[in-house]
C-alpha cells in the first residue's frame, strides 16, 4: 500500500538519490529531459522548506517524489487553456525510483495529485514534460490531461498539459 505525506528534511537523501537514479534511467532510455543541474539539491531543498514536495512510500522506502505548487513559467502564459481562470496548481518533477518501475505508482501519484488539488480547493492540475518522454506523455494523456501548449527550454520541446477537476 502506497502512503503519501510531504516530504521532511529527514527525507532529503534518500529523495536526492531518487532524483539521480531517475536522471540515470532517463538518459540510459535515451531521455534527456534531465541532468546533474536539475533537478538539484538547491531546488529539493527549497521544495521541502516550502511544503511542495510530496513523496510516495511503499515498503519503507521512498519510491517517488512530486512538487505541486502555483510556480509556473512564462510559457505557461501562452498555452491554449480549456479554463484559463482556474484556480490552478501546478505539478512538477514527478519521478519514480526506477526500482518501482511498472507498478502503477506513477499513476498512483497522478490520483493523488489530484485529491490534494480538490481538498485545497483547485479546479485544476497543470503541468509540462518533455516531448521526449513517451512514457510519461503516454500516462498523462491516459488519465485525462490534455494538450493546451508548448515551451522550448534548454532540453527541448515540452508539452504543456492541463487537467480541470
Amino acid at each position: 500500500m502506497i502512503r503519501f505525506r510531504l516530504a521532511e528534511n529527514i527525507d532529503f537523501s534518500e529523495i536526492l538519490a531518487l532524483y539521480k537514479s531517475g536522471v540515470a534511467s532517463m538518459r540510459a532510455a535515451g531521455i534527456e529531459q534531465w541532468d546533474e543541474n536539475y533537478p538539484n539539491e538547491s531546488i529539493i531543498r527549497e521544495d521541502i522548506r516550502n511544503s511542495h514536495l510530496y513523496v510516495a512510500v511503499l515498503d519503507s522506502r521512498i519510491a517517488a517524489a512530486f512538487a505541486l505548487n502555483k510556480n509556473i513559467d512564462e510559457e505557461y502564459k501562452t498555452a491554449a487553456w480549456n479554463n484559463p481562470e482556474a484556480d490552478y496548481i501546478a505539478m512538477h518533477r514527478l519521478c519514480v525510483n526506477p526500482e518501482f518501475h511498472r507498478r502503477g505508482i506513477g499513476t498512483a501519484c497522478m490520483a493523488e495529485i489530484e485529491r490534494i488539488a480538490k481538498s485545497q480547493g483547485h479546479n485544476s492540475v497543470w503541468l509540462d514534460t518533455f516531448s521526449g518522454n513517451p512514457k510519461a506523455l503516454s500516462m498523462y494523456e491516459k488519465i485525462g490531461f490534455h494538450q493546451v501548449g508548448e515551451a522550448f527550454w534548454e532540453k527541448g520541446r515540452f508539452i504543456i498539459f492541463e487537467k480541470n477537476l
